[in-house]
This record gives structure tokens, sequence and C-alpha cells, in this order.
């Protein structure tokens, strides 16, 4: 059951947890969770290993290499960026985990490119039970970050609506919206951003505005 602990989590990210917690139950095989850069996928695999920590406190999130370095494997192994493994060493990990006395799962977290690695080989192939993705956010996600980290900026819903369609749904992509707008309104005594200021900011300070 997924914990108290996600609570800050949008829709999509909920929903990729709790299908992880369902396909990690049987302790064995292989989890995967997929998504662009930005959509959080580092959170919700901290709140994974913050629900797991009760029954193993070695669950933690590392990346492919840090756990090949480990002599002892937690119950759960949660990796991320493990698409900038090798398909050498996911296969080693893989079977670390298999091995492993009683068995452990894998939870593999990455870009799009951790699908080709997967299916270079059968052995990762057939041991994956499950795959999870992460989606950029409806509307209604958009609008909860927002309001989640605007703390006092005061942001309309045409305001939000511009947030939402230049970050497209992309949480990271909306925090930065959202510290950039809270700095320029800085001067502003009421604190409010107009859907002309978001463009603004998008068009001249975003590192990614074209």
């Amino acid at each position: 059951m997924v914990s108290t602990t996600s609570v800050s989590l949008t829709q999509p990210q909920l929903g990729a947890l709790a299908k992880i917690t369902c396909g990690i139950e049987s302790r064995s095989g292989i989890v995967v969770l997929c998504g662009p850069s930005g959509v959080r996928k580092t959170t919700v695999l901290e709140h994974l290993a913050a629900d797991l920590q009760s029954e193993d406190p070695d669950c933690t999130v590392r990346s492919v290499d840090a756990w090949l370095q480990r002599d002892e494997l937690p119950s759960v192994v949660i990796t991320d960026d493990a698409h900038m493994a090798s398909d050498v060493e996911l296969i080693r990990l893989a079977t670390r985990c298999r091995t492993r006395s009683p068995s452990a799962s894998l939870v593999l977290a990455g870009q799009g490119r951790l699908l080709t690695l997967m299916a270079r080989d059968r052995r990762l192939d057939q041991a994956t039970k499950l795959t999870a993705a992460i989606l950029p956010g409806h509307l209604e996600d958009t609008t909860s970050l927002v309001h989640h980290r605007a703390d006092g900026l005061l942001l309309d819903e045409a305001s939000i609506m511009a947030i939402h369609e230049i970050a497209g749904g992309v949480p990271a992509a909306i925090f930065r919206l959202v510290d950039l707008a809270r700095v320029v309104s800085g001067s502003d005594r009421d604190g409010r951003v107009s859907p002309g200021t978001i463009e603004t900011i998008h068009r001249r300070l975003s590192p990614r505005a074209a």
C-alpha cells in the first residue's frame, strides 16, 4: 500500500509509484520506470525507498555502478539514471539480485534509452515483470505544483495556464518558471504575475527558451 509519504506527488507519479509497489511484492524480477528528464522519477524512487525502509533500512536510491560496488544488496535494489549504465552492468546487477538469498527485486529507472538497453539481452527482457512510465502531467497537476511552489507568489488561472503550456506539464520546468517568476516579481508589492510576464520570463531568462 502506498504510504502517506506520497501525498506530495502528482497523479501520474502516484500511479507510477503504485504500479512499482505492486511489481516488487514478490521480491524478485525487474521493474522498469521510464520517463523523460524532469518528470521527477527520482522523487518517486525516494518515496518508494521511504516506504520500504521500515522493513529494510538498506533500501536506498543509488546508481547501477554504486550498487555493483556494494558487497551486500537489500531486498529491493532501487536504481536511478539506469539509462547511463551499460547493458553488461545491468546484466551483472540483475544476476546479483537473482542469486541473492532470498532473491531481491530490482527497480531500474531512467530515460528512454533504458528500454533499448533492456531489449539487447533476452535475460533482462524475460526477467522484467512490469514497466511503468511517468508522462508529463495535466493542467490539474501543474496547478497543484504551482501552488506548492508559489510561496506567496500570486498567479491567476491564466498565468498557471501559461506555465503549463510552456512547461508542457513537466514538473522540473514548472518549478523553474515559478522560481524565475518569484525573482522577477520581487519588486512588485503585491507579488502578482501576469501571463505576459510568464511569457517574457520564458523568452528572456529561461535557459531552454528559443
